[in-house]
């Protein structure tokens, strides 16, 4: 057999494994694709949660499995049982560690770190009316991780009602 020069039968000779790469090969590539249309790599669908107390009904919309540098929105429907003097929707800062808020709407009347958290105040919400805040960030590039933390709703100091959350990052 005449052989191109350069080419020995080393590199002729298939290895006992070779019959397996395509195979292998595909397999591989239809798990990242499967993972990712499922969801588990980022992207779902919004997770709704509702926490509803004798004092609020609270709904909150936003996406539990984010992307480092992609964007994101939250939306938060309350629903006060009693009026309230001055509505209060305050974050753990650590939820919010590593991203930027980007867009608030309404926009607060005022803003105050306190006691890690975020509290931003938006003034009297009569019973029975809801009241629906939006907001929109990005996650800033970092390596994979988990936040846990709760969202807040109170009438000045006195809560109304607690939301627990935890949000997953991957890369």
């Amino acid at each position: 057999m005449n052989r191109p020069f350069g080419i020995t039968p080393h590199h002729i000779r298939a290895s006992r494994f070779a019959r397996w790469r395509t195979p292998l090969a595909t397999l591989l590539i239809l798990v990242v694709l499967g993972s990712a249309l499922l969801g588990w790599l980022g992207g779902g669908g919004e997770r709704t949660l509702r926490k509803d107390t004798p004092l609020a009904d609270v709904t909150m919309q936003h996406e539990p499995i984010l992307r480092s540098g992609n964007w994101f929105e939250t939306v938060v429907r309350v629903r006060p049982k009693q009026n309230v003097g001055d509505l209060v929707i305050s974050v753990s800062d650590r939820l919010w560690q590593g991203m930027s808020i980007d867009t608030q709407i309404p926009d607060a009347q005022s803003a105050e770190s306190i006691g890690g958290r975020y509290a931003f105040h938006y003034g009297p919400v009569g019973a029975g009316e809801v009241f629906i805040l939006k907001l929109d960030g990005q996650i800033q590039p970092r390596g994979l991780r988990r936040l846990t933390g709760e969202l807040v709703v109170a009438d000045g100091e006195e809560p109304l009602a607690t939301v627990p959350l935890t949000l997953t990052v991957l890369p």
